[in-house]
């Protein structure tokens, strides 16, 4: 972040995701009125390196544009993915693959047959 040839944030920043319940004492001591005691995991995560990732990580886990076929059927749902719209995550070699007709022609059926064809393909 630059402004008027003066930068104001350093290039290299170093971001975390953490997970309630999981925040270790160097950000806790910012609050001083934290109360540990009232933030529990929910998610059965516990000790703070199971809590805390690199958010690039995540950001590109989150940023992804086509996902396999394996991992969208069955009622799977990678985080990131509208699981309405799970083909839209296939990539187009795939996706004819898979239903068998070119994503333009897939487009043009009627709401209802795209959903059986999803519910077909385990999409749904």
């Amino acid at each position: 972040l630059q402004r008027g040839g003066a930068q104001l944030w350093p290039q290299a920043v170093t971001m975390f995701q953490l997970r309630e319940g999981c925040e270790p004492p160097n950000f806790r001591a910012h609050f001083a009125g934290w109360d540990f005691r009232l933030a529990k995991s929910k998610n059965g995560v516990s000790g703070p390196v199971k809590g805390i990732r690199d958010a690039r990580e995540v950001l590109e886990e989150l940023s992804r544009e086509h996902y396999p076929y394996e991992e969208l059927r069955d009622g799977k749902c990678p985080a990131g993915v509208n699981p309405c719209n799970k083909e839209d995550y296939l990539c187009d070699d795939e996706f004819e693959v898979v239903f068998g007709m070119s994503r333009n022609k897939f487009n043009g059926l009627a709401k209802w047959k795209k959903i059986n064809l999803k519910k077909e393909k385990k999409m749904f």
